[in-house]
């Protein structure tokens, strides 16, 4: 461990994708412990991060299907109240920025809008573990996956 924390310490602002969260809120087997280091770091403040405000929809789907009350309510909490990481609306510079992304990269919508959020908020990196986003320009990918 402590690999992530390494890594992030080149930045001193990055962008989360939804699946981090998740992998910290609920505990993932393989990945929760370097989860933990990042919102560690974030959470200290060596690393301010960022996320689009998307990720309440993305984070919050599966636990209102499932009725668990409980879940969504932690991460309503955890999301409002986390030191040191702000949600940036869709705004038209975002939405623009997305549709850049989708016309070069042909990404998702949702990615696509992850990712300029991350652009338009100045992000030096996005932390994720979707390896489709690999190849963009004028923003480091990070996975997950390489520190696990």
């Amino acid at each position: 461990m402590g690999r992530l924390e390494n890594e992030i310490k080149r930045f001193s602002r990055i962008a989360i994708d939804t699946n981090a969260f998740i992998y910290l809120m609920e505990r993932h087997t393989e990945y929760f412990n370097v989860v933990r280091e990042l919102f560690n770091a974030v959470e200290i403040g060596k690393v301010y991060a960022v996320s689009s405000v998307l990720l309440i929809t993305e984070v919050l789907t599966k636990p209102l299907k499932d009725g668990n009350k409980g879940l969504t309510d932690r991460y309503l909490a955890f999301i409002s109240t986390f030191p040191n990481l702000g949600l940036r609306e869709i705004d038209q510079n975002v939405a623009h920025q997305a549709a850049k992304l989708r016309a070069r990269y042909g990404f998702k919508t949702p990615d696509a809008l992850f990712l300029a959020t991350a652009m338009e908020e100045k992000a030096e990196a996005f932390i994720t573990n979707d390896v489709r986003l690999q190849g963009i320009e004028n923003i480091e990918i990070v996975l997950l996956k390489d520190f696990a």
